[in-house]
């Protein structure tokens, strides 16, 4: 059997990478496993949701990546409305549970939720570390604005890679971001980071 379908067989595939991806973001910039767990499965199962029941909602799935590079990173950050029991995380209202973990549908996505739905999957096909590992790895390589916007997270992290990344993984290849993107990004952030130390503090004017 070739390697797709064991995936297939396995059930792995778009939402495993999501939550794989989701998870790892979350980790890089709040140090929180469990958490981290728990937020990855929940963005998974809402854009999954999302996908059949809310495109309305995400029309800028449909935005073509240069679109979202001209917005750049020095962007004004707008805070979020969120409803009563949701907080904002990375640039989304997310439904807060009494243990800190994440809600979707009225139900609690715990680190054993997240286990069960990927890591216990992976397992059948290969080392579950080694894919985490790999995902962290594969994050790292965007800066931390892209990271913390969620249409630049999924555009330019999770849908290139997303029909691969197990893939290239199990395979014993490392995933990486298309070259031409990376390079992008580079320039933008030097570009990012000479705006800002240009910039006048309130001490330049005391």
């Amino acid at each position: 059997m070739d390697l797709e379908k064991r995936l297939k067989a396995a059930g792995v595939g778009r939402f495993q990478v999501m939550a794989l991806l989701q998870a790892a973001r979350y980790y890089i910039l709040h140090k929180d496993i469990n958490k981290a767990k728990s937020y990855g499965l929940n963005r998974a199962i809402f854009y999954a949701w999302a996908k059949y029941h809310g495109p309305h909602t995400m029309a800028w799935k449909r935005a073509k990546i240069e679109e979202l590079l001209r917005r750049g990173s020095i962007e004004t950050k707008r805070k979020s409305k969120c409803p009563e029991g949701f907080i904002e995380v990375l640039g989304e209202c997310v439904q807060v549970g009494p243990r800190g973990f994440y809600v979707i549908g009225d139900k609690e996505q715990t680190p054993i939720d997240y286990d069960y739905q990927v890591t216990r999957k992976l397992r059948k096909i290969t080392d579950p570390e080694k894919v985490w590992k790999a995902a962290l790895e594969y994050v790292k390589q965007f800066p931390q604005w892209v990271l913390e916007d969620p249409q630049k997270f999924y555009k330019l992290v999770y849908e290139p890679i997303r029909d691969k990344f197990f893939l290239e993984v199990v395979s014993g290849e490392k995933p990486k971001p298309p070259e031409h993107l990376i390079n992008r990004l580079r320039s933008l952030d030097e570009m990012y980071k000479k705006v800002k130390s240009k910039q006048k503090t309130l001490f330049d004017f005391t």
